[in-house]
């Protein structure tokens, strides 16, 4: 007696919809109207704008809101500290002299503010010399009791360690106007503070 063979047919059986593994024409068309989540779009600021764009709103600063911003982050102070001195007195202060003697190599960034109050406070080239060494002065004095001659020394002496060409600002309003009045300074001392002041003006026109 034989065995009976199982017939198989070569027949390809279609697969119901819920077994098939690829999707049905209307769940493609639902994934296709899924809408991916974009990723969140960080809010602009001040460093996302082209850096032409920052040099432009940098010229409508003044030189105070140019020092701020400059301490805010490493870019701003590379980009504006790092290129300007932004402000210094005159005469200079004992800090900024002791910098240019220590440096070997001096390099004159351009100015953008000077300023000269005239103050009356004595000035100190050397912090540790003993008292009695020599008589305090101040600008004031200098410029009161000194030569035309003398005035134009020192600032010409100062000046020429400086770089003018793009400087933006200029304060020779002495730092007493406010509280003392002009009434209260008499005439010899305008006129000697005008005189100062236009031999300034003449040294930075020509520097």
């Amino acid at each position: 007696m034989t065995t009976p063979v199982l017939r198989r047919s070569s027949r390809k059986r279609s697969m119901p919809p819920a077994f098939s593994s690829s999707p049905s024409p209307s769940a493609k068309k639902s994934l296709k109207d899924a809408k991916v989540p974009s990723p969140p779009v960080a809010p602009p600021t001040l460093l996302t704008l082209p850096h032409c764009a920052i040099s432009r709103l940098l010229l409508c600063l003044d030189v105070d809101s140019l020092e701020r911003l400059s301490a805010t982050c490493s870019y701003f102070d590379q980009m504006i500290a790092g290129k300007f001195l932004l402000s210094i007195s005159l005469p200079f202060p004992v800090s900024f002299i002791k910098e240019v003697m220590d440096d070997d190599r001096f390099e004159k960034k351009p100015l953008l503010k000077l300023r000269c109050k005239k103050t009356k406070n004595d000035l100190k080239t050397i912090p540790d010399n003993p008292k009695g060494y020599s008589k305090p002065s101040s600008l004031h004095k200098l410029i009161i009791g000194s030569s035309p001659d003398m005035v134009d020394y020192l600032v010409l002496s100062q000046m020429s360690l400086l770089s003018l060409h793009k400087l933006r600002e200029l304060d020779l309003v002495p730092v007493n106007v406010k509280q003392e009045g002009w009434m209260l300074w008499g005439q010899n001392a305008m006129d000697s503070y005008m005189s100062f002041d236009c031999s300034l003006l003449r040294h930075i026109s020509r520097l």
